[in-house]
């Protein structure tokens, strides 16, 4: 089934044994090639990127909180919302160092203030935030998966 489901696919793309590869030399290229083709937004159409992370905290007293982010983006008439999530972010990463705030240099993760903070500040600006809320779990949250019903 899976078999098929794949071959399906790829003649929906239009790659079947008659196909023509646009770029000989990188089937990576020819294939993206195909998806842009066949993938491209029509008129009115958009793009949107929903992201959310769940980060379970458990203290020493016992109790529990969950921090959420999430975040919701549409694209527009000029720019899609994936464009923007990703070409924004690496945007600002670039200008940081470029403009020598970041003195360090190899792998740096965006784990520390000196790097997310501007980071964030500067993705704010152009439109990309992430609502932020804190539930603290209370003893009937906890129990309330382990009951039998």
């Amino acid at each position: 089934a899976t078999a098929n489901k794949a071959a399906a696919c790829l003649k929906w793309l239009g790659i079947t044994a008659d196909s023509q590869i646009s770029k000989p030399d990188s089937i990576v290229e020819s294939f993206c090639d195909v998806l842009e083709e066949k993938l491209c937004f029509q008129e009115k159409e958009r793009d949107m990127v929903l992201m959310h992370h769940d980060i379970h905290a458990s203290f020493e007293d016992g109790s529990r909180e969950v921090h959420r982010s999430s975040l919701q983006l549409y694209g527009d008439d000029t720019t899609s919302a994936m464009c923007k999530t990703v070409g924004y972010t690496a945007a600002v990463a670039t200008d940081l160092l470029l403009s020598g705030h970041l003195k360090r240099k190899g792998i740096l993760l965006p784990t520390s203030k000196d790097i997310y903070e501007p980071c964030l500040l500067a993705l704010k600006k152009e439109g990309l935030t992430f609502v932020e809320e804190v539930v603290v779990e209370t003893e009937e949250d906890l129990s309330f998966g382990s009951q039998e019903g």
